[in-house]
């Protein structure tokens, strides 16, 4: 039985595959291991790496939200100031509704 250890971000890290005769063997996921299987110094990440590059990717991905987030607001805000506003977000909904 296999088991099978990925990064978040699909990459493959090192595991080893137990077959039922007892044999085992190394699939590496990074160069330290494939150029040796047995070392100690695996270069995959560790999860509290994975974890800190999680959480920059996701604290990037908020910011990115709350700038469109802003810019929308913003222009909506200018169509309703606009003489024609409502006119506008009709045409806008109807538009919307059929796709």
């Amino acid at each position: 039985m296999s088991t099978r250890f990925e990064t978040s971000a699909g990459l493959p890290r090192c595991y080893w595959v137990h077959e039922p005769d007892g044999t085992r063997w190394l699939v590496p996921g990074c160069m330290s291991r494939v150029h040796d299987p047995d070392t100690d110094s695996c270069d995959c990440p560790t999860l509290a790496e994975e974890l800190a590059a999680a959480r920059c990717e996701r604290d990037a991905a908020q910011r990115s939200y709350q700038g469109l987030r802003e810019w929308t607001d913003s222009i909506i805000a200018a169509v309703h100031a606009h003489p024609d506003g409502k006119k506008i977000m009709k045409t806008a909904a109807d538009r919307a509704g059929r796709r």
